[in-house]
């Protein structure tokens, strides 16, 4: 039994960029399908950063049979730079001419054999954070007051003890938004479905071209 080829993929993290990615880029007009035989893009999940980054596992997947368009979504958590090295690095061999610092645009790149690769550091490309840092930009300016409260709540519960952790600030303050929305406590996904979160928001705009840009959509 032949496997199919996918020529157009993307590598993320896990399953919550799994599932938001699709409905971000439906949102904006671009229809993704209905199944994996259909997608415009296919999506792979790691289960974690630290699998995705691991020795060999980026460079396999540019050799992939078929491979034209490659994608990297990561967050850029605490020290972008660091981790563009490490994603440089992995990428070296079959594009030897990437720069040095990491564009706030992002990067698209095509090397001599026509393998065009894109790599994106949540939320922007050059600020600290993570997908839900990204999703944060995307609240509605109607809730910008609910917002704050949201984050002035997690705060007051670091206080108080709760355990989460630093990196996960942003985590806790989208989770706690959407906790007061109606209907409360949506998954990150079916929120930009439904527009509690602003999925055509200025500040997707961005990650939306970086997409159609490097997949040619």
């Amino acid at each position: 039994m032949s496997h199919r080829i996918y020529p157009k993929r993307l590598l993320v993290e896990g399953r919550e960029e799994e599932r938001v990615v699709p409905e971000l880029i439906e949102q904006n007009g671009i229809t993704w399908g209905d199944n994996k035989d259909s997608w415009i893009v296919k999506i792979d999940e790691f289960n974690g950063v630290e699998n995705l980054l691991k020795p060999g596992v980026i460079e396999a997947e540019l050799k992939s049979s078929g491979l034209t368009h490659l994608g990297i979504l990561v967050d850029a958590d605490d020290v972008l730079e660091n981790r563009w090295e490490v994603i440089r690095t992995r990428c070296s061999k079959a594009f030897p001419n990437l720069p040095m610092s990491f564009p706030d645009t992002g990067i698209i790149f095509e090397n001599d054999v026509g393998l065009r690769l894109g790599v994106w550091m949540m939320p922007d490309n050059k600020t600290a954070g993570m997908l839900e840092s990204f999703l944060g930009f995307l609240v509605p300016d109607t809730q910008d007051e609910i917002y704050v409260a949201a984050q002035e709540s997690v705060q007051n519960a670091r206080k108080l003890g709760a355990p989460f952790i630093d990196a996960h600030v942003s985590k806790a303050n989208i989770y706690t938004w959407l906790a007061w929305q109606n209907p409360p406590g949506r998954q990150l996904h079916q929120a930009v479905v439904e527009q509690i979160l602003s999925p055509r928001s200025p500040h997707a705009q961005p990650f939306v071209s970086w997409f159609r840009d490097l997949y040619q959509i």
